[in-house]
């Protein structure tokens, strides 16, 4: 048996279509010693119609920033961001002149970049960058206890809770009893009337 490469979707639906990957390497903030995410910067000359590339390993709980740049006054230049098939642009931007096109957003996986020139050659600077994976800490559902049965520094939390459904049970207890007494005063008056 022999195993083939898989892309994923968009980027093997058409066989005439032959996709450019882009490439990732970490990047650290100026003054920072640690990487602060990924990076893809490619200066680009198109000399067909339309380009294609695509880039892998995005993540959902990371920003992903997007941009293209151009600095030719004479640019044309058309983008879609495509996820599912080269036919639908889930983001879709315009190049006239030397501006920039940039979006943010958050994918999982990958995504395609389809570059329309209508002028031609094309200069550009393609940008991806994406951040790093965000760290969500979520409390655990289950409650520690010492030797004695006692609530856990984990669980300081377990006396003020007990007090506080105490005094509500107590309060509970009096509005009920002067709601009782109301009532047996009231009905002791409409009696002495009748």
């Amino acid at each position: 048996l022999t195993q083939e490469k898989i892309a994923a979707q968009p980027f093997n639906l058409e066989e005439h279509i032959q996709p450019v990957e882009l490439t990732w390497k970490d990047y650290t903030k100026p003054g920072e010693e640690k990487p602060n995410g990924r990076i893809s910067i490619n200066e680009l000359t198109q000399e067909k119609d339309t380009m294609y590339y695509f880039i892998k390993d995005l993540n959902m709980y990371a920003p992903t920033y997007f941009s293209l740049n151009s600095k030719d006054p004479e640019a044309d230049i058309k983008i879609n961001l495509c996820k599912e098939n080269w036919k639908t642009a889930h983001r879709a931007g315009e190049i006239k002149g030397k501006t920039l096109w940039k979006s943010d957003f958050k994918t999982e996986g990958d995504f395609g970049i389809m570059v329309i020139a209508n002028k031609k050659p094309a200069r550009y600077v393609l940008l991806v960058w994406t951040g790093k994976e965000m760290k969500v800490e979520m409390p655990s559902v289950f409650k520690g206890a010492d030797e004695k049965g006692s609530a856990t520094a984990g669980n300081k939390g377990g006396k003020g809770n007990t007090l506080l459904i105490v005094a509500g049970v107590v309060l509970l207890g009096v509005i009920g009893f002067l709601v009782y007494k109301l009532k047996q005063k009231k009905a002791g008056s409409t009696n002495a009337t009748v």
